[in-house]
């Protein structure tokens, strides 16, 4: 039996082995590995070593990169790692969140060039979802959010260096897709400032998070009169894309992933 796992700290929440088993033709093995930062200095772990193959999550998207033998050229544009293929002991590393993101924003809104994208936050995910814009033809990208306004301005600058896109600091005039890359409004942050995000009733939001299902953030949206999508949809996308790396010559499941949101409802996973 092939055996995988998810990299991450604190983590125990995670939906990715229910997921992978989901979607999966083949018979797996899929835990979960839950490593501090600390842990990943100066060697690779040995649960990773017995693997033929690895998610990772917050906060070694970054870190694992220093790890791996050979990096994609997506993923090392993107600079941060979600998964890592092992043949014979060499370590590759991919980024599926942008492929996830690409797939769930055409599945979920179908004419997205009527809208002007605007990322709120610019953590871990920011760089996936400014590379995912950008390979489906949008031009520009506005980003706010933080409360250091130092950094976003850096982050802004270094995008504006390494991306095609253009990165800007402002907001057009057109309907906005929001893209909520923060913890507000997910099961970790509930409570949503009054001025958060400044929504207009034809905009749209792609809420990142996905617990609570559907999430605090797509709830007030929602009363708004907003069309909202949930970051469930990504994360089943992901998981896809993953499994096509490890499973070079295995046939993926047709996927009907809105039945395989249900089932993970009813099973009381996403509450």
């Amino acid at each position: 039996m092939m055996k995988f796992a998810l990299l991450g700290h604190h983590i125990s929440y995670s939906m990715s082995p229910v997921i992978h088993d989901m979607i999966s033709t083949t018979d797996i093995h899929y835990e979960i590995i839950d490593l501090a930062p600390e842990q990943l200095l100066k060697e690779r772990p040995q649960q990773l070593q017995a693997l033929n193959g690895f998610n990772i999550t917050i906060p070694h998207k970054q870190s694992i990169l220093s790890f791996c033998d050979h990096v994609d050229p997506v993923a090392e544009k993107i600079g941060a790692i979600n998964t890592v293929e092992i043949v014979d002991g060499i370590w590759t590393g991919y980024n599926t969140d942008y492929l996830g993101f690409i797939r769930s924003l055409k599945d979920s809104l179908k004419n997205y060039f009527d809208f002007h994208p605007v990322l709120v936050g610019y953590g871990g995910v920011a760089r996936a979802v400014i590379f995912a814009l950008q390979e489906m033809g949008f031009r520009s990208i506005t980003v706010i959010g933080g409360v250091d306004d130092v950094e976003r301005q850096d982050f802004i600058q270094e995008m504006n260096l390494n991306a095609k896109i253009k990165i800007l600091d402002f907001l057009p005039e057109l309907p906005t897709l929001w893209i909520n890359g923060t913890p507000v409004g997910g099961a970790k942050i509930k409570d949503i400032p009054e001025d958060y995000i400044p929504f207009n009733a034809n905009d749209v939001l792609f809420d990142l998070n996905y617990t609570p299902y559907p999430t605090h953030l797509e709830l007030y949206a929602q009363n708004k009169g907003l069309k909202t999508i949930n970051g469930m949809k990504m994360l089943v996308y992901q998981a896809v894309e993953a499994q096509k790396i490890w499973f070079k010559s295995h046939e993926i499941k047709d996927l009907n992933v809105n039945e395989i949101i249900r089932r993970l409802v009813t099973l009381n996973t996403i509450s």
